[in-house]
């Protein structure tokens, strides 16, 4: 009705001599712009309804598709030959939401993957535990579910499952990684300097604390104790002029209960087939990731990054898995050392990785695990199988085809550090109980993000 009486007037005033006609066709125009604008507003919004409280909800998600050739040879023993190959097509799925509501926010998403892994959102198309199911539908597991408070300008709140919240590596932390507690986040700025601190305690495995059951039907009481990973990290990003920019911090991790998962106890190569090694005892790990970001030409941008770990009481955690083994060395440290090379059209852009249509990405880097030096379970699934006692290189290319549209090639080889033991994997690995001594990778991938 609205839209009928200002055209019927609009055309009174051309019909009077008050407006031209071309005059009056830019004003009805206009109004029948805005009408098709309001309700093509309102038809969308009916389509989603939240609460009145919440100021903002986003619906996120993404789907991927990878070919994968990983191999690995090593020393043979027992059943194990000492030549494994894996050619396989795998997936991803993952759907999320976030909201907003003053100074509350959450983060929901459900992913796909394995319950035994918290390193691993893929799943492998045709596998399944059983010979005939081979075509079975896959599972959907929480990957987040966190409840956010920005209390201040300088203290934010979290608490639940979250995506990590501290500055790190793949060499230490595996981006596919959700840590479960609470995080205390601080940030403080002051002109050119960004000084940030994150608190975590974290539990890592099991969630009841030191707990005793006596069950009706049990002859003797069943304790449980849990483990926690207690992380305490500082550090500062400085913007040195428009084109540069530097950031470091430090890091230190500590193991509540660390006995309850095990005893790390790794084999020396000619003893047998590796197994898994998931023990945390002895580990007071510093960590210092760093980097450096440099604008080289007006839409090119450059980062040298690197990551510096040392286990403080490596050798206390090497003289138990020397007992009764033969171990000799204390390999105690870790360290890895990459150049990024990416389009950007600024310095803001590239270190925010906000990357459009046609843009393109390289990382190139070398690292270094040695056996007592990191937490076993936490680094990343894919390069060199989640292996400690490895070095190696990998290569990570990215060429965006569409704003949210990627393709990836991931390309790696390593070998053995140390050939006085096995290489070992806190979570199991993909070359089943293989005594590894080199390791190639190649990942092909579609990415799709909406």
């Amino acid at each position: 009705m609205a839209h009928n009486s200002t055209t019927d007037i609009v055309n009174a005033l051309v019909a009077k001599g008050v407006l031209t006609e071309e005059e009056g066709a830019l004003l009805t125009k206009g109004r029948t712009d805005e009408a098709a604008g309001q309700a093509k507003a309102l038809k969308k919004a009916g389509k989603v309804t939240v609460s009145d409280a919440i100021d903002n909800a986003t619906i996120y998600g993404s789907m991927r598709l990878r070919e994968e050739y990983r191999s690995g040879n090593g020393n043979t023993a027992a059943s194990i030959t000492a030549d494994q190959k894996l050619v396989r097509t795998r997936g991803k799925f993952e759907l999320g939401a976030k909201t907003t509501a003053g100074k509350w926010y959450s983060d929901v998403s459900f992913v796909t993957g394995s319950d035994a892994s918290a390193r691993s959102d893929n799943f492998t198309f045709g596998s399944a535990n059983s010979a005939t199911a081979y075509n079975q539908k896959e599972s959907i597991f929480l990957k987040r579910a966190m409840l956010g408070w920005k209390a201040t300008d300088w203290l934010t709140l979290e608490g639940g499952r979250m995506a990590n919240p501290l500055y790190t590596t793949q060499m230490m932390w595996d981006g596919d990684y959700s840590v479960s507690g609470m995080t205390e986040k601080f940030n403080y700025t002051t002109g050119n300097l960004d000084l940030f601190a994150t608190l975590g305690q974290w539990a890592h495995y099991k969630m009841e604390r030191s707990v005793t059951d006596n069950y009706s039907n049990a002859t003797t009481p069943v304790t449980t104790t849990s483990g926690e990973i207690y992380a305490f990290q500082g550090g500062a990003k400085y913007a040195i002029n428009d084109r540069t920019s530097a950031k470091a911090a430090l890091t230190h991790y500590v193991y509540g209960s660390p006995s309850a998962r095990g005893i790390f106890k790794p084999t020396l190569v000619n003893t047998g087939p590796n197994i898994t090694q998931s023990g945390v005892n002895d580990l007071s790990i510093f960590e210092v990731p760093a980097e450096i970001n440099y604008m080289v030409t007006d839409t090119v941008g450059a980062r040298v990054y690197g990551d510096y770990v040392i286990n403080t009481d490596a050798d206390k955690r090497a003289a138990v898995a020397r007992s009764g083994a033969g171990f000799t060395d204390v390999d105690d440290t870790a360290w890895m050392l990459g150049l990024v090379v990416a389009s950007a059209k600024d310095l803001k852009s590239f270190e925010g990785n906000k990357a459009k249509k046609g843009d393109w990405q390289g990382n190139l880097w070398y690292q270094e695990i040695g056996m007592f030096a990191v937490d076993p379970s936490l680094g990343d699934s894919d390069i060199f199988d989640s292996r400690l006692n490895f070095k190696g290189v990998t290569f990570k290319g990215q060429y965006l085809v569409e704003d949210n549209v990627s393709l990836n090639l991931t390309a790696a080889h390593g070998s053995r550090l140390n050939d006085k033991y096995n290489s070992v994997s806190g979570t199991g690995t993909d070359l089943k109980n293989l005594n590894l001594k080199d390791f190639d990778l190649l990942q092909l991938d579609v990415n799709y993000k909406f």
